[in-house]
C-alpha cells in the first residue's frame, strides 16, 4: 500500500505542525508570525507517531540538533535541508524505501533508518560526517 493510511489523517511535517507539538502550550495561541521567531529555540524536536506521511517544505531551524520522526508513514527523505546543523536523525520505523537527500546535513553523525523498506543502499548519498548508521530491520 503506498500513503497514508485511510483511517488516519494525512499530515505532512510543517512549521505549523513544529510550532504546535514542540512548543509550550500557551493560554493562548500565539499570532502566525510569531511562531517563526519561537521555532529557532528549541534544539529537539520530537513528532515520532505522529502519522506524518511526508516532510513538506520548511523555514530555516538553525538551532535544531535531534529530529526525531519515527514510527510515523515517511515514503521519501526530503526537504531537510532546513536543518542545517542537525547531529542526530531518527526515520526508523516509516516507509522509506531509499536512502537519499541527506547531503544538506553536513553535520549528521547519527541516521537512524531502522525497520524501513530500505533494500540497496548508495554510500554517496550518507554525508562524510556520518559516523553511526543503524539499517537494521530492512
Amino acid at each position: 500500500p503506498t500513503g497514508c493510511e485511510q483511517t488516519s489523517p494525512r499530515v505532512t511535517l510543517t512549521d505549523s505542525v513544529i510550532a504546535t507539538r514542540n512548543l509550550p502550550q500557551l493560554v493562548e495561541p500565539p499570532p502566525p508570525e510569531s511562531r517563526s521567531t519561537e521555532l529557532a529555540s528549541p534544539s529537539t524536536i520530537r513528532l515520532d507517531r505522529e502519522n506524518i506521511c511526508a516532510i513538506g517544505k520548511l523555514q530555516s531551524l538553525q538551532n535544531i540538533h535531534s529530529l526525531y520522526l519515527q514510527q510515523n508513514q515517511i515514503e521519501k527523505i526530503e526537504n531537510l535541508g532546513c536543518f542545517p546543523n542537525l547531529r542526530f536523525l531518527s526515520l526508523a520505523g516509516n516507509r522509506i524505501r531509499r536512502v537519499e537527500n541527506l547531503q544538506p546535513l553536513q553535520h549528521l553523525r547519527v541516521l537512524d533508518l531502522s525497520h524501513n523498506q530500505i533494500q540497496t543502499l548508495d554510500p554517496d548519498e550518507l554525508p562524510c560526517s556520518l559516523h553511526l548508521l543503524d539499517l537494521t530491520g530492512n
